[in-house]
C-alpha cells in the first residue's frame, strides 16, 4: 500500500506530464508522526519565494534539510512553533523558546504543507495571480488535500480564495478568524506565517483561534 507521499508523487508526476514547467511539490514531513497526531494539520500557503525557477523541488525535502542543519527560515520557524504549541496543549510562548530548535523540529515533523500556486514567486505575492493558479489547478490541490487527509487546514493568507472556490459556509470563531467545513475538514483563516507581527503576538492569536475551535 502506497504512503501519502508516494500517492502524491504519482499525482504530481501525472500532472507534470500534462503541465510541464517549474513545480514545487508539497507533502507530509514524517508520515508516522503525522498519522499519530490527534490533530493532523495541513498548512495551505500561497507560493514559494523562488524567482529563479530553475528546477523542480520539494517542500518536504526543504523541511528535512532544515531539520538536519537545525537552521530554519523564519516562515518555518513560525509554523514549527505553532505546531509544537498545539501538540503540547498551547504552553506559554516563553516555554516554546526553551530548547527552541528541538521544539521547531518536533513541530515540523508533525505537519503537512503545500501551496495553491505550485510555481515560484516573489516575497510579495500577487493575489490575483495566486487566485488564477488556484482556479486553473483546483483539481490538483483539492486532490492533494484529499490524499493528505488532514483534520484541519490552516489557510495562511489563502482562506478567501479557497472558500470562494469550494463554496463552503463561513462562520466566525471567538478570535475573529473565519472558518468553514468541507468534506469533514475544518478550514481556518490565518494570516500568512511571514506576516509582519511580533512572533509572541502571532502565536497568541493562533493559540486563541485553535482553542476557540476546541483544540487545546
Amino acid at each position: 500500500m502506497k504512503t501519502i507521499n508516494e500517492k502524491l508523487e504519482v499525482l504530481y508526476n501525472d500532472w507534470n506530464q500534462k503541465h510541464p514547467g517549474h513545480f514545487v511539490s508539497g507533502g507530509v514531513v514524517d508520515e508516522d508522526m503525522f498519522a499519530s497526531c490527534d490533530v493532523r494539520i495541513l498548512f495551505l500557503l500561497k507560493e514559494v519565494n523562488d524567482m529563479e525557477q530553475l528546477e523542480n523541488w520539494s517542500l518536504v525535502q526543504l523541511m528535512k534539510d532544515q531539520i538536519e542543519r537545525m537552521k530554519f527560515y523564519r516562515i518555518w520557524e513560525t509554523v514549527g512553533l505553532w505546531s509544537f504549541g498545539l501538540l503540547q496543549g498551547f504552553p506559554a510562548y516563553e516555554k516554546l523558546t526553551y530548547m527552541k530548535e528541538a521544539n521547531i523540529i518536533e513541530g515540523l515533523l508533525n505537519i503537512a504543507m503545500t501551496n495553491l500556486k505550485k510555481t515560484g514567486g516573489s516575497g510579495e505575492s500577487d493575489m490575483e495571480i495566486i487566485k488564477a493558479h488556484a482556479i486553473a489547478n483546483k483539481e490538483l490541490w483539492l486532490k492533494e488535500i484529499e490524499i493528505i487527509g488532514p483534520n484541519v487546514v490552516i489557510c495562511g493568507g489563502t482562506f478567501s480564495i479557497v472558500q470562494e472556490l469550494l463554496g463552503f459556509e463561513i462562520t466566525t470563531c471567538d478570535s475573529g478568524a473565519r472558518v468553514g467545513r468541507y468534506n469533514d475538514m475544518l478550514f481556518v483563516e490565518m494570516y500568512h506565517p511571514m506576516y509582519r507581527i511580533s512572533p509572541k503576538v502571532f502565536y497568541a492569536y493562533f493559540k486563541e483561534t485553535m482553542i476557540a475551535l476546541g483544540y487545546k
